[in-house]
C-alpha cells in the first residue's frame, strides 16, 4: 500500500556549500626560481603613434556604440543606465576629436568604477567588453599623450627597472607593495604590448590560486540531516482503492568519487515509510499497515559552468500486515463475504507487495528526481548570483572557478586577480586533520578585491557625538556597518573582514573625553585604498589616503598617506579575537618600511606628527578599536536552531589565512 516519496530537503545543504569558493591544499612550494629581466627589452620600445592608438580607440568607441544600440530598446532602462554609468563623462571621448588629457582620463577612472561595481546586469557581455576596452584604450592613451610632449623610451626603461626592482624584492620577501607595484605596472606593460613573452612569465609564475576550501565526506554526510515526512496515500492495486496515511523517515548521503575537473558524488536517499490504510473492493473494505524500505541513488556532476545529474536507481520492498476485512453496506452475508475475501487477500498478498513495491520504487523515484534537479537549479541559481556574476562585474574572475572531489571530500581553488593584479606564487600551508571544513585566503584575494570595495571611499567625522560615516561609492551594508562598534557588528553576523578595514570606535562621551575632538576626514585612495599582510599569526593593515585632514595639529591638508595597524589573531573557543598590537606606523604612500630606508626632512616631520596624533587619540579609545571580535560560525539547521562550527585551525602566516572546522 503506498505513501508518497519524501522531500530531499538536506540535499540544499549540499549546495549552499558548494557555492563558496576555495579548496584543495597540499604542501607548500617555492617561489619561482627564474625572474625575466624587463630593463633588457626596455630599449625595443617604441612611442605609442597615431596608428597605435587606432584600433584600440576603435574597440573603445565600436564597444560603448554597440551598448548604446543595445540599451535603446527600452527608453526608461537606457536613462537609467546612463546615468547610473555616469554616461557624461564617457560621451566627450567618443567624440571624433576627443582630446587626451589629465581630466579626460579621470573621468574614465571615474566611469571605469562603474562599470566594474556589483550591480546587477554588468556581467553581461555587452558591458564588460566595454569596461575591458574602456581600461585598455585609457592606459594606452596616457602613453600616447605622454609621446607628444617627450621621449617615452627613457621613461619606459624607468619603468621596466622599476619592475625589475619589485621583482626582485618580492622573490625574496614580498610585501604589500611589491605585490600592488607589480600588478600595476606589469597590466601596464601587457596593455602597451611589450615584452609579451617575459609577461608571460611573470603572469604565470604568479597566478596560483589564493582561495581554496576542503569540505570532507563526513561533514557533507553530517550536514545532510534526516528528512521526515507525512503525506496522504492515493494508490490503486489489483482493482482496489487505497486510501491512508504514510509517515516517511530518510536520510540523505553523499560519496565524493575521483574527479580532477568537476565535482562529482553519488547521493543516496534511504529510509522506511510506515504506511496505515484502507483499501476498498466492493463489497469489503481491508485495513492494513505497511513498511516499505527504501533505497535511491543520483550522481551530481558540478563545475563551473553547469551544474547536472546522471543516472538514477531506486529499490523498494513493501511488506504489509492485513489487520481487517469487512463487508460493506449491510449484514446481509457478512460472514461468508468476509471468509471468502480473507481467503482472497492472503492468496493475493505476495502479488499486492510486488506491485506496492514497484508503485513505492516509482514515486520514490520520480520524488528524488525532481528535488535534486529542483536543488542543482537553485544552486546553480545561487552559485551564479553570488560568486560568478559579482567576480565577472568586477573583472576579478579571469580563470575559471575549478572544482574538484576525490573519495575524502569535494574541493575548489579560485584565483581572485584582475589584469592589474597578481595572485601568488605559493601553495597554502598543510590543513589540520582533524578540520572536516578547511578555508584558506592568501593576502592577495583580500588585496585584489578590496579596491572594488573601498576605492575613493571617504571616512570622515563631525562632532564627537556622531559616529564616523562612511561616504562614496560604496555598498548600503557597508556603509551602514561603519557606523556600528566591532561589538555591534559581531553581533549582527555581519562580515568579519570588512570590520578590520573600516570600523573605527565612535568617539568617548563627554565625560570620557581626554582631549578637544577635532573633526577628520580620510579619503582613501581610489586603485588601492587598502591592502592586508599575513605575517606570523598578525594581521597588518595599510590603509593608503589620498587626502588627510583635521586628525593632526596642523590643519592643511595632507596627500598621499598611510596608516599601518597591526593586529595579533587570538582564538577565544570558537571565535577569534583581533587584538591591537604596538603603535599605528605612518609611510607616505608607496614606501615600503621592508626594503625602503630614506624620507625626506619634510616627511620625517609630517610623519611623526601623525603618528604621534593618530596612537594618542587610539589609546584614548578613538580611532582603531583595541580589539575586534569576530564572531563563531553558525550554520542555519531546521527551524531557529543553529549549528556552531567548532574552529579547529587558525594560522596566519607567509601570506596565507588557514581556517579549520569541525562539525560537532
Amino acid at each position: 500500500m503506498f505513501h508518497n516519496t519524501p522531500t530531499c530537503v538536506k540535499g540544499l545543504a549540499l549546495i549552499a556549500v558548494l557555492c563558496c569558493p576555495n579548496t584543495y591544499a597540499q604542501e607548500p612550494t617555492p617561489a619561482t626560481a627564474e625572474v625575466p629581466e624587463f630593463t633588457s627589452a626596455a630599449g625595443n620600445h617604441k612611442p605609442i603613434t597615431d596608428e597605435r592608438l587606432a584600433p584600440h580607440r576603435q574597440e573603445f568607441v565600436t564597444s560603448a556604440r554597440a551598448l548604446e544600440k543595445a540599451l535603446r530598446r527600452d527608453a526608461k532602462l537606457e536613462r537609467e543606465w546612463k546615468r547610473y554609468l555616469k554616461w557624461e563623462l564617457l560621451e566627450p571621448q567618443l567624440a571624433d576629436d576627443a582630446k587626451v588629457d589629465r581630466a579626460s582620463l579621470e573621468n574614465l577612472v571615474h566611469v571605469l568604477r562603474r562599470f566594474r561595481s556589483n550591480h546587477a546586469g554588468l556581467e553581461l557581455p555587452v558591458f564588460t567588453r566595454t569596461a575591458a576596452a574602456i581600461d585598455k584604450y585609457r592606459d594606452i592613451a596616457f602613453w600616447h599623450a605622454l609621446a607628444a610632449r617627450r621621449d617615452t623610451v627613457p621613461i619606459f626603461a624607468s619603468f621596466a627597472k622599476g619592475l625589475d626592482e619589485q621583482l626582485r624584492r618580492h622573490a625574496e620577501e614580498p610585501t604589500m607593495e611589491t605585490t600592488r607595484q607589480i600588478g600595476t605596472t606589469l597590466g601596464t606593460i601587457e596593455f602597451l604590448g611589450e615584452a609579451p613573452e617575459m609577461a608571460k612569465v611573470v603572469r604565470a609564475s604568479y597566478s596560483q590560486p589564493n582561495i581554496l576550501t576542503d569540505v570532507t565526506t563526513d561533514a557533507l554526510n553530517e550536514l545532510s540531516g534526516p528528512v521526515c515526512q507525512i503525506r496522504p496515500v492515493r494508490d490503486c492495486i489489483l482493482g482496489a482503492t487505497i486510501r491512508g496515511t504514510a509517515i516517511t523517515n530518510g536520510h540523505v548521503t553523499f560519496q565524493p568519487l575521483e574527479s580532477p575537473e568537476k565535482i562529482q558524488l553519488d547521493m543516496f536517499l534511504t529510509g522506511v515509510i510506515h504506511s496505515r490504510t484502507v483499501g476498498f473492493k466492493k463489497p469489503v473494505q481491508v485495513r492494513a499497515t505497511g513498511t516499505t524500505d527504501y533505497w535511491a541513488s543520483k550522481r551530481l556532476l558540478i563545475s563551473d559552468d553547469q551544474f547536472t545529474t546522471a543516472g538514477l536507481t531506486v529499490d523498494a520492498q513493501t511488506r504489509t500486515r492485513i489487520h481487517s476485512v469487512q463487508k460493506t453496506g449491510g449484514r446481509l452475508g457478512k460472514r461468508i463475504i468476509e471468509k471468502i475475501a480473507w481467503k482472497k487477500v492472503r492468496e493475493s498478498k505476495s502479488q499486492s507487495e510486488r506491485i506496492a513495491s514497484r508503485h513505492a520504487e516509482r514515486k520514490v523515484g520520480e520524488g528524488f528526481d525532481d528535488q535534486v534537479v529542483t536543488a542543482l537549479t537553485n544552486g546553480r541559481v545561487t552559485y551564479n548570483e553570488k560568486l560568478r556574476y559579482p567576480l565577472k562585474r568586477i573583472a576579478l574572475l579571469t580563470d575559471p572557478i575549478v572544482l574538484a572531489s576525490d573519495r575524502e571530500g569535494i574541493h575548489s581553488r579560485l584565483k581572485l586577480a584582475s589584469h592589474r593584479q597578481i595572485a601568488t606564487d605559493s601553495k597554502p600551508p598543510q590543513r589540520l586533520a582533524a578540520n572536516d571544513v578547511t578555508v584558506q585566503i592568501h593576502e592577495t584575494a583580500v588585496n585584489n578585491f578590496l579596491p572594488t570595495l573601498l576605492g575613493g571611499a571617504s571616512l570622515r567625522q563631525d562632532s564627537a557625538d556622531q559616529p564616523p560615516r562612511l561616504e562614496g561609492d560604496v555598498p548600503t551594508w557597508l556603509r551602514e556597518l561603519s557606523t556600528k562598534t566591532p561589538k555591534e557588528a559581531a553581533e549582527d553576523d555581519q562580515p568579519p573582514h570588512m570590520e578590520v578595514v573600516i570600523v573605527p570606535t565612535p568617539a568617548p562621551g563627554p565625560a570620557e573625553k581626554q582631549q578637544e575632538f577635532r573633526p577628520w576626514r580620510f579619503k582613501l585612495n581610489t586603485e588601492a585604498p587598502a591592502s592586508v599582510s599575513f605575517r606570523d599569526q598578525k594581521l597588518v593593515i595599510r590603509m593608503r589616503l589620498a587626502e588627510l585632514q583635521g586628525n593632526i595639529d596642523d590643519e592643511k591638508l595632507l596627500e598621499n598617506w598611510d596608516f599601518l595597524v597591526t593586529y595579533r589573531l587570538i582564538q577565544d573557543g570558537n571565535e577569534v579575537v583581533l587584538e591591537r598590537e604596538g603603535d599605528i606606523e605612518v609611510f607616505p604612500t608607496g614606501f615600503d618600511p621592508r626594503w625602503d630606508e630614506r624620507l625626506t626632512g619634510e616627511q620625517v616631520g609630517i610623519r611623526n606628527n601623525i603618528a604621534k596624533n593618530l596612537n594618542k587619540r587610539a589609546a584614548a579609545g578613538q580611532g582603531f578599536p583595541k580589539e575586534i571580535p569576530l564572531p563563531a560560525v553558525r550554520l542555519p539547521q531546521q527551524g531557529d536552531d543553529k549549528l556552531t562550527l567548532v574552529l579547529t585551525q587558525l594560522d596566519c602566516d607567509k601570506g596565507w589565512l588557514t581556517v579549520g572546522y569541525r562539525v560537532p
